[in-house]
């Protein structure tokens, strides 16, 4: 029979694992993963982070969160109570910098903008209510990657740090913030492979502002509606070609038959000339490449910064060659820009693939959606 003093002995060590299952460092290597399988919360797509979760904690994983990293794992944890005595980060957060405007958009999404203190970029972004914000000077631009003004992020006091990784020789600034004592947390949506595995991540900024099931309720609308207009444009016999992209000097970055790009074109029912390609990155080809591969195509889409016709031929007279800009079937995804240039479709695209598939099922099949006006897209005329 168990005494007081023993029963009381076994509910502290049960607390001591709990406790110490919420703790977190941003190098897996030097934390303890002790968080059962059965906490796991269900991802549908995201493929560069999972989720845990316990009573009055979420702890996330992230993998791989640059291009080409193989092998890297950060844990962060977050709790609802007051975090004592172990790192973890206090939810909801009530001031964050974000470092890309991708993160803007997921922000944005859960109606949390005046969280935000801080931004790089500050004149690339869309959205009305933090432009009005950084206007008031209630938003600061803290600069970018090499280039972050330190002194200005530790006036700000943020809760958390949203940060981003290129390459793994382009992270240095992540390590000085952390140097400073700064919280920050890698988000890789970019590198996920399906629009709806970025849209994803949307769940990931539910636990940091602590709205875990207003996000999944808004993820599960937007999946829904995507999913519905992929069958819609499966129906259509037809499976028009399609190409992307402008050449830069003398490469053109070809988007891979396993990208985000190509999936989009195959889930608008219509045939990416690179289909056949097994990456997950872009390439670099020459211009004559392109053209033998998709000279014939029936639409380009994703033309840079073109914002017309002229502009495309401008660049290389060879291009009026293409059958897409002889037959005007060129569309961008550029409709959406501020006048510094920053472009919406990165911004709160990112948390609307559905409407981006719309638009582009649009594009490929004119038939489809009566009366319905493209949105991040235009024809180039």
């Amino acid at each position: 029979m168990f005494t007081m003093d023993s029963l009381r002995r076994i509910f502290h060590f049960i607390f001591l694992i709990i406790f110490f299952a919420c703790q977190t460092n941003s190098d897996i290597s030097k934390q303890s993963f002790l968080i059962s399988a059965s906490q796991k919360t269900k991802l549908h797509y995201a493929k560069h982070f999972e989720i845990f979760k316990s009573d009055s904690c979420y702890t996330v994983k992230v993998f791989n969160p640059w291009q080409f990293a193989k092998n890297k794992s950060y844990i962060y944890n977050f709790t609802i109570l007051k975090p004592t005595n172990f790192n973890a980060i206090s939810i909801p957060v009530h001031r964050i910098i974000c470092l890309s405007t991708s993160h803007i958009g997921f922000v944005a999404a859960l109606n949390q903008q005046q969280a935000i203190v801080g931004v790089s970029g500050s004149q690339f972004i869309n959205d009305s209510h933090i432009c009005e914000l950084i206007k008031e000077r209630k938003i600061a631009d803290v600069g970018y990657e090499q280039s972050l003004n330190y002194e200005l992020i530790l006036s700000l006091k943020p809760d958390v740090i949203i940060a981003y990784g290129v390459e793994s020789r382009n992270i240095g600034y992540i390590t000085k913030l952390e140097e400073l004592g700064l919280p920050v947390i890698f988000v890789a949506e970019y590198l996920e492979e399906t629009p709806l595995a970025k849209a994803e991540w949307l769940k990931f900024f539910g636990i940091i502002f602590n709205l875990e099931e207003k996000s999944d309720s808004i993820f599960s609308v937007i999946n829904s509606e995507y999913n519905s207009i992929r069958q819609s444009a499966w129906q259509f016999p037809e499976k028009p070609t399609v190409f992307a992209g402008l050449p830069w000097k003398d490469s053109w970055y070809i988007a891979g038959g396993m990208s985000n790009l190509a999936c989009l074109i195959k889930d608008a029912g219509a045939s990416y000339v690179w289909n056949n390609d097994t990456s997950k990155e872009s390439f670099p080809l020459n211009l004559e490449m392109v053209f033998n591969k998709a000279g014939n195509a029936d639409f380009w889409i994703n033309s840079g910064s073109a914002n017309s016709l002229k502009e495309i031929s401008s660049t290389d007279s060879r291009l009026t060659l293409f059958k897409a800009f002889q037959f005007k079937k060129i569309y961008n995804n550029n409709s959406k820009c501020n006048l510094s240039g920053g472009n919406d479709y990165w911004e709160s695209g990112i948390v609307n693939p559905q409407i981006i598939l719309k638009d582009i099922v649009k594009i490929f099949h004119p038939q489809a959606f009566p009366n319905y006006k493209i949105y991040y897209y235009k024809k180039l005329e």
